[in-house]
């Protein structure tokens, strides 16, 4: 088969691997889509740890081309893969937190993914939707569990004022979760105006150019503020526009050594709830029955799909200023 293998830093190549065969407790899939994450682009330039060599795509699902011989699913069926794979046994798992299990590891990470015309996925990964489901969409199962985990966070119970920083597709997506959850107001912060006007057009109450004039006079007293983007200059606006009492949840992934400065002074005085969001902990079936239920419109957030070949130039560039999503299709 046809995969796309992470060699070593900055080098991926279209490779010619063997097509996998199912194993006890472990079913091949027939990827239909997997989707472009800007981990995968960090894991590519040696900015996120992972196992080398390995196949990349954490955001994938298929249809069940071979079945393990005690696969509860069978041949044909259409599933999501989440991508975590964990011990189920220590503190961690026990507890919920098993973002944190000390044996955590990850297809397209740390173990062959799914970019590749066929992926080798644990049982317990698997999670069956209907089968008349866009294939492209189960390239936005893995993202929205993600997203979910961040509201979970958040503890919303409507009516609150959210801001959203980042207008990339966790942005988008935690919007309209956001608008699901009863929020009064959602604003969406980004640079690019077609991001904006997507999200406006996707629940987004309002919107704002956050390099405009006086941009935080405009933003005031949110109860939540999103951080989706990933970079030092969000997460600074995130303290300035969260209201006293407020919470910040950050979802945007950094490179691993980032560092950025906040003012303890204004976190004391603001008494600010700052929490990251790392993965998606026991979500990965709610993001599947919710992609499956149509609530989320995720068609506008697919700006363009690719074969293997194609993604070692996007990976090589940034996004395109009005792309939100690139979907591989193997």
């Amino acid at each position: 088969m046809n995969a796309l293998l992470l060699s070593a830093i900055n080098q991926i190549a279209i490779a010619e691997q063997p097509t996998p065969k199912p194993e006890p407790g472990r079913s091949v899939i027939k990827v239909l889509a997997s989707g472009l994450c800007g981990t995968d682009r960090h894991i590519y330039k040696g900015e996120y740890p992972s196992n080398k060599p390995v196949i990349l795509g954490h955001e994938f699902g298929g249809v069940i081309n071979s079945p393990s011989p005690d696969c509860k699913y069978s041949a044909g069926d259409l599933v999501s893969v989440d991508p975590n794979i964990v011990c189920g046994k220590c503190i961690d798992c026990l507890a919920g937190r098993t973002a944190f299990c000390p044996s955590l590891i990850a297809l397209g990470v740390n173990m062959n993914g799914g970019f590749a015309q066929y992926a080798l996925v644990p049982d317990t990964q698997l999670h069956k939707v209907s089968n008349a489901l866009n294939p492209l969409h189960l390239a936005f199962i893995e993202p929205t569990a993600c997203c979910i985990r961040g509201l979970d966070i958040a503890a919303m119970q409507g009516g609150e004022k959210v801001a959203v920083l980042g207008g990339g597709v966790m942005g988008q997506i935690v919007a309209q979760l956001s608008a699901l959850a009863n929020a009064s107001q959602i604003t969406m912060v980004t640079r690019q105006r077609a991001r904006r006007e997507l999200a406006i057009s996707l629940g987004a109450t309002d919107s704002v150019d956050p390099v405009e004039k006086e941009v935080e006079s405009k933003l005031q007293n949110y109860d939540v503020v999103f951080e989706c983007a990933g970079v030092v200059e969000t997460f600074n606006l995130a303290q300035k526009i969260a209201r006293r009492g407020g919470s910040i949840v950050v979802l945007g992934l950094t490179p691993e050594k980032t560092m950025v400065d906040f003012n303890p002074f204004q976190l004391v005085i603001k008494e600010l709830r700052i929490q990251g969001s790392f993965l998606n902990p026991l979500t990965q079936r709610r993001a599947a029955d919710l992609v499956d239920s149509g609530k989320l419109r995720l068609d506008p957030l697919i700006s363009r799909t690719l074969s293997l070949l194609e993604v070692p130039e996007i990976l090589n560039k940034p996004p395109g200023q009005s792309d939100v999503k690139y979907v591989v299709v193997p």
